[in-house]
């Protein structure tokens, strides 16, 4: 274990900075920071050993990117869940006025 609290203490900091310069959000990029690095224990069997140690953080810094497009695709998909949500919860009101837009846009043309 004293290896991989090794690897943390010299590379977080430059992984969070990497995080940083991708979404510009301190608290996200400690989460994803964390994720990085349970990612990194998970496939560290893959890391290829006889590689210089600078080349662990090129390594680290292409799973925190990944980290970071998957935390993009949930949000998209939470984004697109929220907005069928409220598709499907708007007033009868609200459908109404909605029908006739469109049916006075089809007029127009």
């Amino acid at each position: 274990m004293g290896e991989l609290d090794e690897i943390y203490s010299n590379y977080a900091e430059e992984v969070f900075k990497y995080l940083m310069c991708l979404c510009h959000n301190s608290d996200l990029s400690e989460e994803l920071t964390q994720e990085t690095f349970y990612q990194a224990v998970k496939s560290i069997d893959r890391y290829n050993g006889e590689c210089k140690m600078s080349k662990m953080s090129v390594w680290l810094c292409q799973i925190a990117k990944h980290s970071y497009y998957k935390h993009l695709e949930r949000n998209k998909k939470q984004q697109r869940h929220m907005l069928q949500d409220d598709a499907i919860h708007t007033s009868p009101e609200a459908e109404l006025i909605y029908s006739e837009d469109k049916i006075a846009l089809n007029r127009s043309d």
